[in-house]
């Protein structure tokens, strides 16, 4: 069962919620859906009714606010303390730029074999080798490693 809290408190609580929401540009199916409540419990919480404090901590971080923050604001905090949302950490790809700029001229060569009747086999090739040394050349320019 909910706790009791005052009615103006709940209601503040809401305003909260919808305006935090409404600045993460989330509508309430994306809250609910992150935060792992059906959509007419999180309803609930944004309608200023009571609701389990469990559910409050489901919001909270949605809502980038630190934990206990519902429950803060519902003691009389005027508002929620916000967290940092985490930042991914970087993933290493295993590939190599060489790797993938031949991939690239192997589909352009691919293409051009396709669309063209024109073009010989020579040619095809050049455009091929053009293309992925273009590649290679903008990778280098924007710091790209290459191993």
């Amino acid at each position: 069962m909910a706790p009791r809290h005052d009615e103006d408190a709940l209601q503040r609580l809401a305003s909260l919620i919808i305006k935090r929401r409404s600045e993460l540009d989330l509508n309430k199916a994306d809250v609910a859906r992150r935060a792992g409540l059906q959509v007419n419990t999180y309803s609930k919480a944004e309608a200023g009714l009571p609701v389990r404090e469990t559910t409050y901590a489901k919001i909270e971080p949605i809502l980038e606010w630190a934990a206990g923050s519902c429950l803060d604001i519902l003691s009389g905090a005027a508002a929620a303390t916000l967290v940092e949302p985490a930042t991914p950490a970087a993933v290493f790809s295993p590939v190599r730029a060489e790797d993938l700029a031949e991939d690239v001229g192997d589909v352009v060569q691919d293409a051009a074999v396709a669309i063209s009747n024109t073009m010989t086999a020579a040619e095809i090739r050049e455009l091929k080798r053009q293309v992925v040394e273009k590649v290679l050349d903008r990778w280098e320019k924007r710091g790209i490693d290459r191993d």
